[in-house]
């Protein structure tokens, strides 16, 4: 039955709910940051991404969130980022480089930037043709660089298709977005990238693409009367890493 009703909501669309105008739900800022977690997610650092970052910081504008996980993480991040040199090149982001590849390409960590890995086999098919159906009216967007050479199902794709969403005012198709796709498996990718990545980087940029999500769906909620289902304080707790679990220092167990 569910699977019947978000179906049925898909191909929809945004017909039976009126676009709400970004400045009215508060969500441009929420747009903007996940457009930023999406090129992190889909291609490794870069001297030009990472000088962007030295001057616009994860602790200030679209990527900063007040809640605790959120400021440690863009700490975190911001301190690789001052730590680096003056001039920034390839070779000194050569470490940033090999744990990308080991994240995104090489399974060295097992975290799976991909939905289909984190779905039952049963599930997967069916998973792919909603994505399909998600895509309709939103190619233009999502077949850019870097976009245009991920899978449909990638991390990074899904972030952009999220942030279109937002774009256009559909704050309640972003909703069913959000509980269809990425909070049934982003959560778990950034969890295991912030505990077993290399670089400290890495486990700021998960813990921020985590907490974005959460945040997002908690004013979306609110906005469109859509509140999450059947969650107590302690499901609240689990999604979100606080003081004592942070990783402080990343770890490479199998």
């Amino acid at each position: 039955m569910e699977s019947m009703v978000l179906e049925t909501a898909e191909r929809l669309g945004a017909a039976n709910f009126p676009a709400t105008p970004l400045e009215d739900a508060g969500l441009r800022d929420s747009a903007e940051a996940l457009r930023r977690l999406a090129f992190f997610h889909a291609e490794e650092p870069t001297p030009a991404l990472l000088a962007a970052l030295r001057q616009s910081p994860a602790g200030r504008g679209p990527l900063a969130l007040d809640r605790d996980d959120a400021l440690q993480a863009a700490a975190l991040v911001d301190e690789v980022v001052s730590d680096l040199p003056e001039r920034i090149t390839r070779r000194c982001l050569a470490p940033l480089a090999a744990d990308f590849t080991a994240i995104h390409h090489g399974g060295d960590v097992r975290a799976y930037p991909t939905e289909g890995p984190w779905m039952d086999e049963r599930v997967r098919a069916e998973a792919a043709a909603s994505l399909q159906r998600w895509r309709t009216g939103l190619e233009t967007e999502l077949r850019r660089a870097p976009f245009d050479r991920l899978p449909d199902d990638h991390v990074a794709v899904e972030l952009a298709l999220l942030a279109s969403l937002l774009d256009r005012g559909r704050a309640a198709d972003a909703v069913r977005f959000l509980d269809r796709h990425p909070l049934r498996w982003v959560p778990n990718f950034c969890s295991r990238v912030a505990t077993r990545c290399r670089e400290p980087f890495f486990a700021g940029i998960a813990i921020l693409t985590n907490a974005h999500l959460d945040h997002l769906r908690d004013r979306l909620g609110a906005v469109c009367n859509m509140p999450r289902s059947g969650e107590d304080e302690a499901d609240i707790r689990r999604r979100r890493w606080t003081e004592g679990r942070f990783p402080r220092a990343c770890t490479c167990e199998s």
